[in-house]
């Protein structure tokens, strides 16, 4: 049977568990390799997401950042060494830029199998008059344009916000999927559980904690808004944040609850549906995965800098939209809180099915789809 090589070198966050959705669709059509980075397999990442998925691994990059030419070795190699049908490069932003120039070299004289790319960092939406997306979205679509064009690439996707069921022109749409195991209902359960107060409002701020998620702001935006709300902080924090952490708690004893570790998807789940609010004031451009969970756990969100989010949260009805300002944001937060009633969203659930057959190019059979 033909086998589809998933390339993913880097395990941090919740990569290997995108790996885990298009495994999922990949392997109806016959072995699933993944090739990934020395180590990958005794990550907390790899047990949480993949230890139970009919995939084989081979651990053959020595980093996590790798040079295209590395890449394109391996692929070869995986290549030559069995009967591939399909190459999809999980993360391609970086492999994008040489990619179109290098692939028609490694592969002359071979048969070359259908080429994916997955592109997490494309601008799905910019203002026009927001010359810095721009700026990051056109030289992308010219390198995508001039892959399709070599044949050095044959699909090309990018993620889109959930109300976005656009299917794309040079970039195909996958919608992030929103998928979480914890429901808001059982917020006072939950809560309990993980020793949470009962009584307060939580403020809920998830994933991989460094300076862009702008925490210090938020707490900002707290103090702002003359909120008496508690700071939930779940997730591997940066040393910057951990310092901000540690001053804030002695500052502020009760207020600061700390999950300061990789968590399991189930707990990251649970927290965030314990929590009243989930703000997102981040300046990359596109979905989020946080949001998608909070919008299925009936947890609403505040969202600033980024147009695909507002869209998303305007579309959905689950939350409010803030400019990256103490006082917008806390003024958001604010509006939230006080909102009687239940978060329930305007917009068709986003599944791992459909986010994998449209990061694929396939349909609902695993069959390739005509252009469209």
């Amino acid at each position: 049977m033909s086998v589809t090589v998933l390339v993913d070198p880097d395990h941090a966050g919740h990569h290997f568990q995108a790996v885990a959705n298009v495994a999922a669709v990949a392997r109806r059509q016959g072995p699933v390799v993944l090739l990934t980075s020395v180590g990958a397999t005794a990550t907390p990442n790899y047990e949480a997401f993949l230890a139970d998925v009919d995939i084989e691994v081979r651990e053959v990059f020595s980093a996590t950042f790798v040079p295209t030419e590395e890449l394109l070795a391996q692929v070869v190699a995986a290549c030559d060494a069995g009967d591939v049908s399909t190459v999809v490069m999980m993360d391609a932003d970086q492999a994008l830029k040489r990619w179109w120039r290098l692939a028609p070299k490694a592969f002359r004289g071979r048969r070359r199998p259908r080429v994916v790319f997955m592109l997490t960092r494309y601008p799905a939406r910019a203002k026009v008059t927001d010359k810095w997306l721009w700026k990051l979205k056109v030289p992308k679509a010219l390198l995508v344009a001039v892959s399709r064009a070599g044949r050095s690439v044959d699909h090309v996707a990018g993620f889109a916000g959930r109300d976005d069921t656009s299917a794309g022109w040079l970039v195909k749409r996958t919608r992030d999927p929103d998928i979480c195991l914890a429901s808001a209902q059982d917020r006072a359960e939950i809560r309990a559980r993980h020793g949470l107060p009962a009584d307060r409002v939580i403020v809920g701020m998830f994933g991989v904690l460094s300076d862009r998620r702008n925490i210090p702001l938020v707490w900002e935006a707290l103090e702002a808004a003359g909120l008496d709300a508690d700071l939930l902080l779940a997730g591997k924090q940066d040393d910057t944040v951990r310092v901000w952490v540690a001053a804030t708690a002695a500052a502020h004893p009760g207020r600061l609850h700390v999950f300061d570790d990789f968590l399991p998807n189930l707990l990251i789940d649970e927290l965030v549906a314990a929590s009243d609010v989930a703000p997102i004031p981040l300046t990359n451009n596109g979905p989020s995965g946080i949001m998608g969970k909070a919008i299925a756990a009936g947890v609403p969100v505040v969202t600033a800098g980024s147009v695909v989010r507002e869209k998303e949260v305007l579309a959905s009805g689950c939350g409010e939209v803030a400019e990256l300002s103490a006082e917008s944001l806390g003024a958001a937060i604010r509006r939230v809180v006080e909102h009687e009633g239940v978060w329930e969203s305007r917009i068709p659930p986003a599944t791992a099915e459909e986010f994998a057959r449209d990061l694929l190019g396939v349909d609902a059979d695993g069959r390739v789809r005509t252009a469209r």
